[in-house]
């Protein structure tokens, strides 16, 4: 009777856990904070957004919660919690085991991260084979299955194909298959859309969230996109110089945003009807340069004396906001 409780209560347990959990996560290359003090949860089944301009640290976050970045290329204090492994404390044997079947990551560059050496059944076969264990004929069906679900046409045939051989949807519709093959909890896309033609990222997007759903799965996106954000994402965070200063509901934070950089991202954000843009004054500090406060004051219309201290992260409502005039 104990240890039918027992089990219950562990599966309890595991079912109310959220799947990422970072809590006071920094990231330290050469001393500086590219990523400081980040706390945020990702329940199971959901989809995150990181949003934010180029250096907020939205790919280091993705990076890091794969355990791609590690010592002693960086310095990792706080805690990383990914389907119940500490990314920040786990060995590379134990990383290896969760890329693949807990996590899959889709790379920003398809063309730069496929191997131009293997062939798409190659690229398949190898995560298949190793966490899989299946067969040389089970892979290949397997393969076909894969890329028929991500919309590859005539998929037999593009087995035997390298990556120059297709074009650059196709390419990334592979690094999708690639990504879900093992039927990852969490799927990571870093800018998935960013190097496709405009009239196929809507296609890309969709599919990746129909398949990530399909699975039951949760996914983070990175992206600068806030209109697309809000398409995808149940929740957003908003980024800034390594530090979470906005999170919420995405249509919450994307429709009335309390923070003033985000107010200054949707100001700065081409919509149609819009009769001119506002863009952010200045560039975000480099991370040798980092003000000890907070970090946007210097393009801050609202700073203030006061924001020469760092300002806490306040929640109100289904909001947090690190801010001291939101």
């Amino acid at each position: 009777m104990r240890s039918t409780q027992a089990r219950g209560e562990t599966d309890m347990n595991t079912s109310t856990a959220p799947l990422l959990s970072a809590r006071h996560l920094t990231l330290r290359r050469r001393g500086v904070a590219v990523l400081d003090d980040v706390s945020i949860e990702l329940p199971t089944g959901s989809t995150l957004a990181l949003i934010g301009e180029s250096g907020a640290g939205k790919s280091t976050f993705a990076f890091a919660a794969m355990g791609l970045l590690r010592p002693p290329e960086v310095v990792l204090e706080g805690e990383l919690m990914v389907s119940g492994t500490d990314i920040v404390r786990a060995s590379e044997r134990e990383l290896q085991a969760l890329r693949g079947p807990r996590m899959g990551l889709v790379f920003q560059d398809a063309a730069a991260a496929l191997n131009p050496c293997f062939t798409v059944l190659q690229h398949l076969s190898e995560p298949l084979r190793r966490h899989k264990g299946l067969d040389k004929a089970a892979c290949r069906a397997r393969s076909i299955a894969l890329l028929d679900s991500v919309g590859i046409a005539d998929p037999q045939a593009r087995l035997a194909a390298y990556p120059h051989e297709l074009s650059g949807g196709m390419q990334q519709r592979v690094m999708i298959a690639i990504a879900l093959a093992c039927e990852p909890e969490l799927l990571i896309a870093d800018e998935p859309t960013s190097a496709l033609d405009v009239t196929i990222q809507a296609q890309i997007m969709t599919l990746i969230l129909e398949r990530v759903r399909a699975l039951g799965a949760s996914a983070i996106f990175v992206l600068h996109d806030l209109a697309l954000a809000a398409q995808v994402a149940d929740r957003v965070a908003v980024m800034y110089a390594g530090q979470i200063v906005e999170e919420g509901p995405a249509a919450q934070v994307l429709q009335e945003p309390q923070h003033p950089y985000t107010q200054g991202l949707r100001a700065s954000a081409i919509e149609f009807g819009a009769e001119r843009l506002m863009p952010i004054p200045g560039v975000v500090p480099a991370l040798s340069a980092m003000p000890g406060g907070c970090r946007f004051a210097a393009r801050c219309e609202r700073a203030s004396a006061q924001c020469a201290e760092r300002p806490p992260r306040v929640t109100r409502g289904d909001i947090s906001i690190a801010c001291w005039h939101a």
